[in-house]
């Protein structure tokens, strides 16, 4: 069972999901425009095992909002705030996307208060040396911020969403309509703007990375943010990395393959 709470930091609330205290605790950072539901495909495997924390990241879900402030920087503030005013413990850190990337942050800056990190499908070309607009994700996370922009709220929202992707079923689109309704539109802003990289050094935060390390890597041509070339080479720099590449799931790997990805990070965390 998972119940949210709230926490402050400094001037900013946070909503968290927490589990039942069972054991070590597990922090779970989903990708842009997500929040904290978008793990439940894999909440209940990791609880049996782990004492799950899973944070809205700011601009997000139940979290604060700070007009220009998401970078980076920002939200792996946050989350060492969190691990050391809140969670108290070395812990392991589960990021997917957006959230990876800020678990690599996170990790580089409190090393102490990590435990292991997993990173599912991390867009880390984007947040080294590819401009977003290069990539083929921009047009739609542009589409998506005037979305959040246009303030649309219900049918109107959900029906717009629903045009974009019309293979999702009504539950799929009630549910992204909900995240997107409660996304604040600076996120996506500093992200097409490449000014949410700004004092982010990527190859440094790796190298300083100490923990045990899972990159999970989803195919490329099914959507995968994650190239061959600079998953072998992140892995290069982490000294404590494991790579695992599925080969018939693209960026979303918790979502599309529950049982894939439990069973990895469980064999993953459980040979610590």
């Amino acid at each position: 069972m998972l119940r949210e709470q709230t926490y402050r930091v400094g001037d900013l609330t946070l909503n968290c999901a927490i589990g039942t205290e069972v054991a070590p605790p597990l922090l779970l950072l989903h990708g842009v425009t997500s929040r904290w539901q978008g793990w439940l495909p894999v909440a209940p495997s990791l609880a049996a095992r782990w004492h799950l924390h899973a944070l809205d990241l700011r601009g997000h879900g139940g979290s604060g909002r700070v007009a220009g402030a998401y970078r980076i920087v920002d939200y792996a503030a946050d989350v060492v705030a969190l691990l050391r005013q809140r969670i108290g413990s070395p812990t392991v850190l589960v990021g997917h996307s957006l959230g990876a990337i800020i678990a690599t942050a996170a990790a580089a800056l409190a090393p102490e208060m990590v435990r292991a990190i997993v990173l599912e499908d991390p867009p880390l070309a984007a947040f080294r040396h590819e401009r977003l607009h290069d990539r083929p994700e921009y047009p739609s996370f542009l589409a998506l911020r005037d979305l959040a922009r246009a303030g649309l709220a219900g049918d109107e929202l959900r029906a717009a969403l629903s045009a974009r992707r019309p293979e999702l079923d009504a539950a799929a689109v009630r549910t992204w309509a909900a995240a997107i309704g409660r996304l604040d539109p600076d996120v996506l802003t500093l992200i097409v703007e490449d000014r949410a990289k700004a004092g982010y050094d990527q190859d440094d935060c790796l190298r300083r990375i100490a923990a045990p390390t899972l990159l999970l890597q989803g195919e490329p041509s099914l959507g995968g943010a994650l190239a061959d070339e600079d998953a072998r080479r992140a892995v290069g720099l982490v000294r404590l990395g494991t790579q695992v590449k599925l080969a018939h799931v693209g960026h979303g790997i918790h979502a599309a393959d529950p049982a894939a990805f439990c069973r990895i990070v469980h064999d993953f965390l459980e040979s610590l």
